[in-house]
């Protein structure tokens, strides 16, 4: 046996007593993240004196940190697999949109030009920044995951990126273990 591998057994040996007084979580908190990438999206911020009040955009990507205290049966803090609804609500809100405030005073418009075919618009109710788009993201990611796992795992945080320069990061208040979720 190499000295590694005694350091472990006696580690195990010595923790084993500790981990059985726990519940039925474990001592440490997963984490895995999993990132999005390449949502072409338009936006203006009205309310911006520069040049970020006119239409343009980027190309989004989201880059999410799941938690957990207990793992799923098959080891996994969030089965990547069972992120396709996430993924379907990031390729509706931000594939080849228009994002706009819900005050934008041309809000009308674009409704009119999108029955038009000429765009497709989509509303968050704290306006199209990075920061509003990445608590917007982070709160339905963290429902939908919290759904999915009966409340065994969350959001962490989401980080929005509009290009490779600028992000924001939205630290999820409600993550954390809350209770089990009964079935749906």
């Amino acid at each position: 046996m190499n000295m590694y591998s005694q350091s472990t057994n006696v580690f195990n040996r010595e923790n084993q007593k500790e981990m059985k007084k726990t519940d039925e979580y474990s001592p440490s908190l997963f984490r895995s993240t999993k990132s999005f990438y390449n949502f072409p999206c338009a936006h203006r911020q009205f309310k911006h004196s520069g040049n970020c009040s006119l239409i343009h955009g980027y190309s989004r990507s989201f880059h999410f940190v799941f938690g957990c205290y207990q793992l799923s049966k098959e080891g996994f803090v969030v089965d990547y697999g069972d992120l396709k609804e996430l993924k379907n609500f990031l390729e509706y809100m931000y594939d080849h949109t228009l994002l706009l405030d819900e005050d934008d005073p041309f809000l009308e418009q674009f409704k009119e030009l999108e029955k038009q075919g000429v765009c497709r618009v989509r509303v968050q109710p704290m306006g199209p920044g990075m920061e509003a788009t990445a608590k917007f993201v982070c709160d339905y990611a963290d429902k939908l995951l919290r759904e999915k796992t009966k409340g065994r795992a969350w959001v962490e945080n989401v980080e929005a990126r509009e290009n490779d320069k600028n992000s924001s990061i939205y630290f999820n208040p409600n993550a954390g273990f809350k209770g089990w979720n009964p079935s749906p």
